[in-house]
């Protein structure tokens, strides 16, 4: 059982250094093919599909850093599992537009032989803020 709490603990970061770091290899990791998200109204709505997602991981256009904390993950069966999440959303757009996003993650889990995947994610947003910011600079190495 901790076991499985852990490897779902460690999906859920490795998903989102994958988005965050537009690692498309490593995203189609860590999610099932019929992967479907949801970030409401205030992010970029509902996408279906493993590949559907992909392509819209690759192509946002704002540097993203997303933190999922204090997680409450139920084992709704062997293979199955639902998990709330903390977030903390910061994003930076091309013109410096910079966005700070607060709320939680309702997200369910399948293990697929050894490995868990994230089956759905779903994004409640509590509070945003937008402000005017200096646009993106290069990242330093």
């Amino acid at each position: 059982m901790l076991n499985d709490i852990e490897a779902i603990k460690q999906v859920q970061g490795r998903f989102l250094r994958a988005a965050d770091t537009r690692d498309a290899d490593l995203i189609r990791t860590t999610i099932i093919d019929d992967f479907y998200c949801d970030t409401g109204s205030g992010g970029r709505g509902e996408t279906q599909g493993i590949e559907a997602f992909v392509t819209r991981i690759i192509t946002t256009p704002a540097l993203a850093v997303h933190h999922a904390l204090m997680p409450e993950i139920e084992l709704t069966s062997p293979s199955t599992a639902n998990g709330i999440w903390a977030v903390n959303m910061f994003a930076k757009m091309a013109n410096g537009t910079v966005v700070n996003g607060y709320g939680y993650y309702n997200n369910t889990y399948v293990k697929i032989g050894d490995s868990w995947r994230l089956s759905t994610l779903r994004l409640s947003w509590l509070h945003r803020e937008t402000r005017p910011g200096e646009p993106v600079a290069p990242a330093v190495a």
